[in-house]
């Protein structure tokens, strides 16, 4: 089978109150979420699923209406922030030299109240589920850029957690059989091809 593993879209960082744990998608995220929805419904899924973190599942909701597709829910899929009371733009934190963001490279995630070893099991168990209900099929997972590391990381045998970081909507694909995976593409972003990625305005907010 035919693993899609896109990143969400990005999040809305004028959040306040409640909302800034669990962001929506930004206007320009919402634009990415419809690109690589056009983009990819050039393609027959099987099914599509999602994380429940709001900006993974906006992101999924526009992908699964581009496919005639509605996603399915799974809480394994969330990122390691999932129970942190505010949602961190990574890129902000490099920019900014936040002490969070060296840990994370680390793989110290006690920032967020977990480890690498307790996040990679559980996004690797989850991606062993929809590998098996789906064999010989396409799948999309609409998820994060922790749980692409953790899954990818462990295809190639990566002791580390962060071996790539990938942008908004940047896709992966994976083909996976019972006893084999190979990794087949990593942080595919066609779809932005000539689109406003936002760098500017995040290294202005970061000055």
């Amino acid at each position: 089978m035919e693993l899609v593993l896109v990143r969400h879209a990005e999040p809305d960082r004028e959040a306040e109150g409640p909302a800034r744990a669990n962001p929506r998608l930004s206007d320009r995220g919402r634009e990415q979420a419809a690109r690589v929805a056009d983009y990819l419904a050039a393609e027959e899924f099987a099914a599509i699923y999602t994380s429940p973190l709001i900006r993974a599942a906006d992101t999924a909701a526009v992908i699964g209406t581009a496919l005639g597709l509605r996603p399915i829910v799974r809480s394994d899929l969330a990122e390691f922030d999932r129970d942190a009371t505010e949602y961190l733009h990574f890129e902000d934190l490099r920019i900014n030299n936040d002490p969070r963001y060296e840990a994370f490279l680390r793989d110290d995630l006690s920032a967020w109240g977990t480890d690498v070893p307790t996040f990679r099991r559980r996004v690797t168990a989850e991606f062993d589920r929809i590998i098996d209900a789906h064999a010989g099929g396409r799948v999309l997972v609409v998820s994060h850029g922790g749980v692409a590391n953790a899954f990818v990381g462990g295809l190639i045998g990566a002791s580390k957690l962060t071996i790539h970081e990938p942008g908004y909507t940047g896709f992966a694909r994976i083909r996976a059989g019972r006893t084999r995976r190979t990794l087949v593409s990593l942080n595919e972003t066609p779809h932005l091809r000539g689109f406003d990625l936002g760098i500017r305005a995040v290294r202005a907010q970061g000055a």
